[in-house]
């Protein structure tokens, strides 16, 4: 659903952050909800989700806020999160894997770029934060996934770890995203670097064909690391 032109995204994002600020839940998700229900899955990360987060990391940053308040949107935000996750159902449904590498510990954002892709009609599978890379294949594989997307903040995230995104990248379609992917000189053989707009980023990996058409099924070394 696109975002309406005549949504005020600027007071939706200040109704947020002020209650941010008072620990106020039930208006945090009653205005989230409500951004939802007028701008869509897409508008609503894009033009009010994530950039709350950012202005909570900022608020962090300089002092105004503290570490309760991060806790507290982050907990929030995944509950509302929960209202998106209806099991996505048909024959051509396409299964996507998440998650952040070892020791990649902020994995809301990858949250909220799956639920536009859940919007999209893909299963999303989260692993979550903080996850070994034998972990990450063993569910690509279990699964059948159709693209696996890997999200962290540090460059060396990635860098420590370029054979196994290389195998891990023979087995499906692999993706990597944040502002360590980006950071990278060159993206590892085979993969691809998702661009930082989250709407362009969607778009590339559901370019992505069904697993029917595409995956070998010979075996591949697993992912380690």
């Amino acid at each position: 659903m696109p975002s309406d032109p005549g949504v005020d995204h600027d007071a939706t994002r200040s109704t947020v952050m002020s209650a941010v600020r008072d620990l106020d839940g039930p208006t945090v998700r009653d205005a989230l909800l409500q951004s939802l229900l007028t701008s869509g899955v897409d508008g609503a990360v894009t033009e009010v989700l994530m950039p709350v987060l950012r202005d909570v990391g900022d608020g962090w940053e300089r002092g105004d806020l503290g570490v309760l308040h991060e806790h507290f949107v982050s907990s929030t935000f995944r509950g509302v999160l929960g209202h998106l996750r209806v099991p996505v159902e048909g024959d051509q449904v396409r299964t996507v894997v998440l998650a952040c590498p070892p020791r990649e510990l902020h994995d809301l954002p990858l949250e909220l770029f799956g639920a536009m892709l859940h919007a999209r009609s893909w299963r999303v599978v989260s692993l979550g934060a903080n996850t070994p890379m034998s972990a990450l294949g063993e569910a690509v594989r279990f699964l059948e996934a159709d693209a696996c997307v890997l999200a962290g903040v540090r460059r060396s995230a990635f860098e420590s770890r370029i054979s196994s995104l290389v195998r891990l990248g023979q087995r499906v379609p692999l993706f990597l995203a944040g502002e360590g992917a980006l950071a990278l000189p060159t993206s590892p053989a085979g993969v691809t670097v998702l661009p930082g707009d989250l709407r362009a980023a969607a778009l590339v990996v559901d370019a992505v064909g069904t697993s029917a058409s595409r995956h070998s099924k010979d075996s591949i070394e697993p992912a380690v690391g």
